[in-house]
């Protein structure tokens, strides 16, 4: 095939062409034509002289335009404009990037849409994803999450100040303009406004809320006022208003069903009205958009919507569920064609999905979830290479009120942390489970002792929180052995290991999404009461919208030798400055203090004695202080959580923004 300079030389000699050349026949080596012969298969000889001259004339001015064109950009780039980078040459000297611009700018590329502009140094992807990282606020709002109204969209319309909404969720593109790759003017369409459309028209696949995560300013707000039963226009065709029973909240079922596909979306209407009065008539019905974080008072029941995506190599089934609605899922694999996947939302409701592949696929897969957007991937190795038409069959069933489901598991790995603490990791048995804890939920572990079953509530902790290689499908736990806790003595023998083990699916109560607007927080926990902080703490640490301020971690312990996941707490505080540590220790009169970190990599944690005291807590609740929360978190033994809630009580501290961790 002709490559593209070939080509160029081609249409050149053609462009030299006169009517006197007419006659002569021409081998382009275009396409597939005999000698003499057009592309219609019209012999050359039959083509009437006026129609050899057109097309002559034709050529010519293309050529010539062409011509004149690339030798204007050619010396437009030799004068060293900025943001001009060398660029290959073919053999005879012509800039190939030259080229591509004359070609599109005569005309070659009309009409489409994604024309992109030379970019200046520094103003690279890569350099954006730097600048998004470097801790500068790109929102212009101080990175806290506030919903937009449409009118408070249009005031932001101006180059240095531009704001748009796409799918319902509104960006500061101002400090992007320049990194914009069709140029700040193709952005500035959507300034001020509802850019959806446009967006779709010009590249809907691209992962805009990746791009612009640090951007974010908040869900756009979209109002409709009815004036309903209006006194003062009797003539008015309005239904009166609806009864207060209309606005309680409902629960719906949703039958079993069978299908190829996912199951229906729930969706939300939107109304679009542009503008906001600044007045509300008395009889006013205002209707707000669940696109907002001022939420509908109907409670909406979360149905989450299933895709599939495929490499040659690899299947992965997707579940879109909400943004920190914190599911949890268990995938149990029957065998290589047959797989099972449990959705665990709001609690007590169930949605399951049976999928019988087209195809086999290894076991175990990986599972992947996203609490911000509440997106589920489950990544499959396909045992034959190739690519399929159709993932299978599926049937779909949502369920409330299940009975707590329990598993088989045994204890796989035994590494002990401190002189009473061990990590276990617990294996499903045929190693066909995998199960995915929701952050600030736990596990029900009963195992038979002497004839008689014991349980007990215990948290797994993030994978990296144990000292050793934790496969997908293992549940990793931390446990503290009690001299009177005969179910902590069988978990944490060192020989023979917990066999037999009953695990239920996660449980809780830990609303993720009251965390929303809050980015400073105050965790307070006591010695095996850290095991639920570990992923709230690494989920905040992580969290780009409404990026957290500040996270102080109360950790109290008997003495120095009782501190789990001291290094791994020791690191974070190294890696994050927003992350204060502080270690009180009841039984040590004076804790010794590491060294001062003089490296300026970090801060690092502190120690004090003492136990829990009201000064400490309104450390937390005091405005002027540096370690002040809006919202905390504390979980530890019941006297322990009882006098921080008497403590919280005595400040000014609101109740709603405190929640206690229950084993």
């Amino acid at each position: 095939m002709m490559n593209f300079c070939g080509w160029l030389k081609t249409f050149k000699r053609k462009g030299k062409r006169t009517a006197t050349d007419e006659d002569e026949d021409v081998d382009d080596g275009v396409g597939e034509m005999t000698h003499g012969e057009t592309a219609n298969g019209v012999k050359e000889g039959e083509r009437s002289t006026s129609e050899k001259r057109a097309n002559s004339g034709r050529f010519t001015g293309w050529g010539r335009k062409l011509k004149s064109v690339t030798k204007q950009a050619t010396s437009e780039r030799s004068d060293g404009q900025p943001g001009d980078t060398p660029t290959a040459t073919d053999g005879d000297g012509i800039e190939k990037k030259s080229i591509g611009d004359a070609v599109e700018e005569c005309g070659e590329n009309e009409g489409n849409p994604r024309n992109k502009t030379a970019l200046k140094p520094g103003h690279s992807l890569m350099d954006w994803i730097r600048l998004g990282n470097s801790g500068i606020d790109l929102t212009g709002v101080g990175g806290r999450i506030t919903p937009v109204t449409h009118a408070e969209l249009a005031k932001h319309n101006r180059p240095d100040d531009t704001w748009m909404a796409i799918r319902g969720k509104v960006y500061n593109v101002t400090r992007y303009m320049n990194f914009h790759p069709g140029g700040a003017d193709e952005l500035m369409r959507g300034a001020g406004k509802d850019a959806t459309k446009l967006f779709e028209e010009v590249h809907a696949w691209v992962n805009y809320e990746s791009l612009l995560a640090k951007c974010y300013i908040g869900p756009l707000r979209n109002t409709v006022t009815l004036n309903l039963g209006d006194s003062s226009k009797p003539a008015s065709k309005l239904p009166p208003a609806p009864p207060a029973s209309f606005l309680q909240a409902t629960k719906s079922k949703v039958a079993p069903v069978e299908t190829q596909q996912s199951p229906a979306q729930s969706t939300t209407d939107r109304v679009d009205t542009g503008t906001e009065d600044a007045t509300t008539p008395p009889n006013a019905l205002t209707i707000v958009s669940s696109t907002s974080d001022d939420s509908l008072r109907l409670s909406v029941p979360i149905v989450p919507r299933f895709d599939w995506i495929q490499k040659t190599a690899e299947l992965t089934l997707i579940f879109y569920t909400r943004s920190l609605a914190n599911p949890g899922v268990l995938v149990e694999c029957i065998d290589h064609l047959e797989v099972t996947v449990n959705i665990l939302l709001e609690s007590s409701v169930q949605h399951r999905y049976r999928f019988h592949l087209a195809n086999n696929v290894r076991w175990p897969c990986i599972a992947r979830t996203s609490l911000e957007s509440g997106k589920i991937e489950l990544m499959f190795t396909k045992l034959c290479p190739a690519l399929w038409t159709s993932y299978g069959t599926m049937t779909y069933e949502r369920r409330e009120n299940c009975e707590l489901q329990l598993h088989e598991y045994d204890v796989a790995t035994r590494v002990e942390i401190t002189h009473d603490s061990c990590a276990l990791l617990l294996r499903p048995k045929n190693n066909c489970l995998l199960q995915v804890t929701p952050v600030g939920y736990h596990v029900s572990v009963s195992a038979s002792i002497e004839g008689e079953y014991v349980s007990r509530s215990y948290t797994p902790v993030p994978m990296g929180c144990v000292s050793t290689d934790c496969p997908g499908t293992f549940v990793p736990l931390l446990i503290k052995s009690y001299p009177d806790g005969c179910l902590s003595k069988h978990l944490t023998r060192p020989v023979p290991l917990g066999t037999s083990l009953q695990v239920s699916q996660p449980s809780g109560n830990f609303v993720l999404g009251k965390l929303r607007h809050h980015n400073r927080f105050g965790l307070l926990a006591a010695g095996s009461g850290l095991t639920p902080m570990l992923a709230l703490l690494l989920y905040l640490l992580e969290r780009t919208s409404n990026r957290i301020e500040h996270i102080c971690l109360l950790y109290f312990n008997k003495t120095e030798a009782d501190i789990w996941c001291r290094e791994m707490l020791e690191n974070l505080c190294k890696k994050d400055k927003r992350l204060t540590v502080r270690h009180y220790l009841s039984e040590t009169e004076q804790p010794e203090q590491p060294p001062a970190d003089n490296s300026g990599d970090g801060n690092r944690a502190s120690f004090a004695h003492g136990r829990v005291t009201p000064e400490i807590v309104r450390q937390l609740t005091a405005k002027e202080s540096p370690l002040y929360a809006t919202y905390c978190c504390l979980c530890g033994p019941k006297p322990f959580n009882e006098l921080c809630h008497q403590y919280f009580r005595a400040t000014d501290h609101n109740p709603k923004h405190l929640h206690s961790f229950q084993g």
